[in-house]
């Protein structure tokens, strides 16, 4: 069975802190990856690194010198290969057209007092992320993504963690991995023990 990827990070921005000072939650981000590489990630923030006024769905690099001290959790949630499918089409539909999508910088703190205010063709990082799991069946069609932080997504779908500590180190794990481990859900949970080298 096919995976994908669920990362949270912590950034240092303004944003970012005070979103982790409403959430009191460690890590304010959320994005999606359908491969272990991580070579395309997607979410919903900054479309350009370094310009924090530009915001929408955007194609993240870790290997971009912003985040050069993000720390981050990914996570690896084994999907059937239609569920695989179907997220992948829906990325493409975003990606198809990324300036038609928005960031939901009015919507993000009234889910923080348990609010809903979904905005047409806008969303903010765990809210796309919850859709895109919602509309391949994945997440409960019963929770509202409008709704959703970084930590109720992950826990909402019991995801392994595979990675904790400096995201720019992850790459040097998974070259030690081969592809087919990485394809099997039975070999995410040794992977634990090996990514503490990266983390002291």
């Amino acid at each position: 069975m096919p995976n994908i990827f669920l990362i949270e990070t912590k950034n240092s921005t303004v944003l970012s802190q005070g979103i982790r000072l409403f959430s009191k939650y460690p890590y304010n981000h959320l994005s999606i990856a359908l491969d272990a590489s991580l070579s395309s990630v997607y979410s919903f923030g900054r479309r350009q690194p370094n310009n924090p006024l530009i915001a929408g769905f955007a194609k993240e690099d870790f290997s971009h010198a912003f985040y050069s001290q993000s720390l981050g959790r990914v996570h690896a949630l084994s999907v059937t290969e239609e569920e695989w499918q179907k997220i992948a089409l829906h990325l493409k539909f975003f990606e198809t057209y990324p300036l038609d999508w928005h960031y939901n910088l009015l919507g993000l703190v009234p889910a923080y007092f348990h609010y809903s205010w979904e905005r047409s063709g806008h969303f903010f990082c765990s809210e796309f992320v919850a859709t895109l799991l919602q509309s391949a069946g994945i997440l409960s069609p019963y929770m509202h993504p409008s709704l959703m932080h970084p930590k109720d997504v992950v826990e909402a779908v019991h995801p392994v963690c595979i990675y904790d500590g400096h995201l720019q180190k992850y790459p040097e794990l998974i070259q030690t991995m081969s592809t087919s481990e990485f394809s099997r859900r039975r070999y995410l949970r040794p992977i634990r023990s090996v990514y503490r080298q990266f983390t002291h």
